[in-house]
């Protein structure tokens, strides 16, 4: 008899692992790699978006500094219609009269241009500043970068862990319940007692439970890798051996307080406020303008009139109510 129990014991055990066998085959033909998820992952963030955008916008803010120091081109165009109706009498008496109607047509167009030559170093370091505000910007993407791609490896990982804890947990029920067959089989012959067979039932049940928090763990993992790549996770396969890492802590250490985008990213952010401090110590300072215009009008009876004029002005703050100090502090 127990010949007979130890040869369904096997013959069960060997149909489990053909049958493990044939069902993780197209999981293998259809597997995510790690670098794959990556890929998905980069590609489908909506946080990397957002920051691309912000970056973009940091971009346009150099050209908007830029602009600043640059002179700047207008025209100007008018078309004046006057009518005018008049009545005049003819003789003293008042009787009879005259009446006359005017009507008169006048086109001008104009040029200005004008250019600020000096205002303390304001629109100077205002393009510094926007310059180090794109290039903390651009760190601040690289950090997020890392974030969403160890994000990625995460949650690849993880359903890697609980695919396997689940697959463990299934093994050991199937063990198990082999087990309390066994048992409840040697009971009928006599070799235990009733006490045995309780026991193989409770382990049976704490199998059960386990499975149960397993497959729960594992559909939390697969939702979070689901949320972070933007796809399913189909047949996922090991990663390749470990990234080569540094000798040491110490070398840890100084490889992220160097090269960490966060660190570089503040550095940026310290130059800005520094151009931002020169930039409101320049409200001190006088401004100094040129500005220029030409014009050309068209008159009826081929009048027409040129004029032209250059102008050089310069102004400067005496009494502001303490707003130069008060954005300097700031």
């Amino acid at each position: 008899m127990i010949d007979v129990i130890k040869k369904r014991s096997f013959a069960n055990k060997s149909a489990v692992f053909f049958a493990a066998v044939f069902l993780t085959i197209p999981q293998f033909l259809n597997a995510d790699t790690l670098k794959e998820a990556m890929v998905k992952a980069y590609n489908s963030s909506g946080l990397l978006e957002q920051n691309r955008a912000l970056l973009r916008a940091a971009d346009e803010d150099v050209a908007v500094a830029a602009s600043a120091m640059r002179g700047v081109l207008g025209w100007t165009s008018k078309l004046n219609i006057t009518s005018r109706k008049t009545q005049a009498l003819s003789d003293a008496g008042g009787f009879g009269s005259q009446k006359t109607d005017t009507v008169a047509n006048t086109a001008s167009v104009g040029l200005t241009a004008s250019i600020t030559l000096y205002d303390g170093g304001r629109n100077k370091y205002a393009l510094e500043a926007a310059k180090e505000a794109v290039l903390s910007t651009r760190q601040t993407l690289v950090g997020v970068e890392q974030r969403v791609l160890l994000s990625a490896v995460s949650t690849y990982l993880e359903v890697l862990r609980s695919r396997k804890t689940v697959t463990l947990r299934q093994n050991n029920l199937r063990v198990i319940k082999e087990e309390l067959r066994a048992a409840r089989d040697r009971f009928e012959v006599g070799e235990v007692t009733k006490t045995d067979v309780a026991l193989a039932e409770a382990r049976l049940a704490a199998s059960v439970s386990a499975l149960a928090v397993a497959e729960g763990e594992r559909a939390q993992a697969e939702e979070s890798y689901k949320q972070t790549v933007g796809s399913s996770p189909k047949g996922l396969t090991a990663p390749g051996r470990l990234p080569k890492l540094p000798s040491s802590a110490a070398a840890s250490k100084k490889s992220a307080v160097q090269n960490h985008p966060d660190i570089i990213a503040i550095q940026h952010d310290i130059k800005q406020a520094e151009y931002n401090m020169k930039r409101a110590e320049g409200a001190y300072h006088p401004t100094v303008s040129l500005s220029s215009s030409l014009n050309y009008t068209d008159q009826e009876a081929d009048d027409f009139q040129r004029s032209g004029s250059v102008s050089l002005s310069a102004e400067g703050p005496i009494y502001t109510g303490g707003r130069p100090p008060a954005l300097l502090r700031q």
